[in-house]
């Protein structure tokens, strides 16, 4: 045992006024009497309070003498020193990726770890000091480093599991600017070790705390919809990750009414399938869930959920001479009615979409358009015949568009405003280009400056993709241009002051940046004032899903398996609060024998 505090020992003089009290007794006034018989008791106190006596036993003496020494050893800070997870400076790396939600570990391997976590924070010894990151998305330091336990414990406790990967690059980048490397600094990494192969880039002293035991998980990786003859249908897939068979039930619910249920046999390491038809089309949502497994510690990936938005039926009018490929690509896209037509119709603002194939007519106020070939909307300059692709830049309408094998013979120059951009260029200027009025003249327009007949585009499969992409974007199913499935964390792009239901059933207002907050796996619904609908938030993340742990996972330039009993740091363990409970204790128990007047122990004659 040693001590911090040595010099609180010169409180043990204050044991000499406490012995000198019980030596000093009370001086009276003396006084003859003609007898003592009936002063008898008046004769014992005077013995009692004779200036000195000898010291005779007492058991309040013992107890104020043993609460002295106790409140001695207490300020003196005794500690001896133990084996602890980290000694002098520390950096914890607290893994909260999704996986560590996984229960193979009870409660869950999250708990488990911030277990670990607070056992190391217990064995910091006086002059040892700690910071506290967690790992997830987006990694961040929950407090300073300080060897204030109290100030780490609320950090610990602050902490939470996430939807997310574990970011293990940012989060090496941040325990390096912390201080990870430095010969007096340890980093500390608690983790299951699932898809951490980065932490063998951390410099310095480094240990790893393994934490899970099985990799069992099943895990539905795909829910889609689609409209047919029959109604709509939903594909479902379920994918086992672990080392196990299994067999899993499997449940489809429509708007919450269940519509089919199926037990399948699903091989470790691969998948099941099951298609279900004959849905009823006009439903606004449908998940599918995993009822029953044997072998499956994750829950996050249990379920998935799908927006119907094939129920919202959108008006298209197409003005046009004729156009076969263009009429089909339209007629093929899910919930839009097109009317065909040579010259504008009257009541033009009723369509959601308006199509000008090489026509014109006035677009009413805050319309959205896509303009094919010669048009009056804007106006056009010379011709051009340099028409090889150069380059696609990033918008929604070129998704997955392949522009290389696509061959124009000429194309007109628009004279466009600053707001509509090309999207696709040529060598001889935009063949495609979109953009949203900031105006009430229009709203989104899309235009493709070339006549279709005059070029081999509805021919390639990239004709059609443009015109599904192009349409849904300009008059989305919903009103609004939104995904129908995103991942927890993904912001929306939503106007400012759109109304969102969160799957658990608050309500939140949408910023001027869009909405961010989708970190609740299910059903949000949403309300810009103009437009309603809804989209859905999954997890669907395949490397989060595996959730096998990797005990062996290499830190740094150490081998978590190989760490050596001389390796592992001691730490100076105090018990001074022990020391100090222990001399509060004997005070009261002292004050209460006070309080009953509990006689003094004399010997007898």
């Amino acid at each position: 045992m040693n001590l911090l505090n040595p010099l609180a020992f010169l409180f043990a003089l204050l044991a000499v006024p406490i012995v000198l009290l019980y030596l000093l007794r009370l001086q009276r006034r003396e006084q003859s009497v003609s007898s003592t018989l009936l002063w008898r008791q008046v004769t014992m106190d005077r013995e009692a309070n004779m200036l000195w006596q000898r010291l005779r036993r007492n058991l309040l003496l013992f107890l104020q003498l043993a609460t002295l020494a106790f409140f001695i050893f207490a300020l003196a800070r005794p500690y001896v020193n133990l084996p602890g997870a980290v000694s002098g400076r520390s950096i914890v790396l607290l893994d909260a990726s999704a996986s560590m939600q996984a229960t193979d570990v009870k409660p869950s391997r999250f708990e488990a770890a911030r277990a670990h976590v607070r056992n190391a924070i217990n064995s910091l010894g006086v002059n040892d000091r700690m910071t506290l990151i967690v790992v997830d998305g987006a990694p961040r330091a929950l407090s300073t480093l300080t060897g204030d336990k109290s100030q780490l414990f609320d950090a610990l406790e602050s902490a939470r599991p996430s939807l997310d990967a574990a970011d293990w690059s940012a989060a090496i980048a941040l325990a390096v600017a912390t201080g990870a490397g430095n010969d007096d600094t340890t980093t500390l990494v608690v983790s299951d070790g699932a898809n951490a192969d980065d932490l063998r880039l951390l410099t310095g002293k480094a240990r790893f705390i393994p934490i899970g035991s099985s990799g069992d998980n099943i895990a539905i990786s795909t829910l889609t919809l689609r409209r047919t003859v029959r109604g709509l249908s939903a594909f479902v897939r379920v994918t086992n990750h672990g080392a196990r068979d299994d067999r899993v039930l499997v449940s489809l619910r429509a708007d919450g009414a269940l519509v089919d249920a199926r037990t399948l046999d699903v091989p470790a390491g691969k998948s099941a399938e099951w298609t279900i038809g004959n849905i009823n089309p006009n439903v606004t949502h449908v998940y599918a869930e995993i009822d029953e497994a044997k072998h499956n510690a994750l829950d996050l990936d249990d379920v998935a959920h799908a927006i119907n938005a094939t129920n919202t039926t959108r008006r298209a009018l197409l003005l046009t001479r004729g156009n076969r490929f263009l009429e089909q690509a339209l007629a093929t896209l899910p919930g839009l009615r097109v009317t065909r037509a040579v010259t504008a119709p009257l009541g033009v603002q009723n369509y959601d979409l308006y199509v000008l194939d090489s026509m014109t007519m006035p677009l009413p106020a805050q319309a959205n358009a896509l303009l094919i070939g010669a048009q009056s909307v804007f106006t056009t300059s010379e011709v051009f015949s340099n028409t090889a692709y150069v380059r696609t830049e990033s918008h929604p309408i070129a998704r997955n568009v392949d522009w290389r094998n696509v061959n124009v013979l000429d194309a007109r120059r628009v004279n466009a405003p600053d707001w509509l951009r090309p999207v696709i260029e040529s060598q001889g200027g935009p063949l495609v280009l979109a953009g949203e009025s900031p105006d009430e003249a229009l709203q989104r327009v899309v235009v493709i400056p070339f006549d279709l007949r005059r070029s081999d585009l509805p021919l390639q499969i990239a004709f059609p993709i443009l015109i599904a992409n192009s349409v849904e974007w300009l008059a989305p199913a919903q009103g609004l241009n939104v995904p129908l499935s995103v991942k927890p964390g993904e912001v929306m792009p939503m106007p400012e002051n759109t109304r969102v239901t969160l799957p658990s059933g608050e309500e939140v207002i949408a910023g001027r940046r869009g909405f961010a907050q989708t970190n609740q796996v299910g059903v949000y619904a949403f309300d810009t004032g103009r437009a309603q609908g809804a989209f859905a938030v999954n997890f669907n993340n395949t490397s989060e899903s595996r959730i096998a742990p990797n005990p062996d996972l290499q830190v740094g330039n150490a081998d978590a398996t190989s760490a050596q009993p001389a390796a592992v740091p001691t730490s100076q363990r105090e018990f001074w609060h022990w020391l100090a409970v222990l001399a509060l204790i004997l005070l009261i128990v002292e004050w209460w024998i006070y309080q009953q007047g509990v006689p003094t122990f004399q010997r007898k004659a």
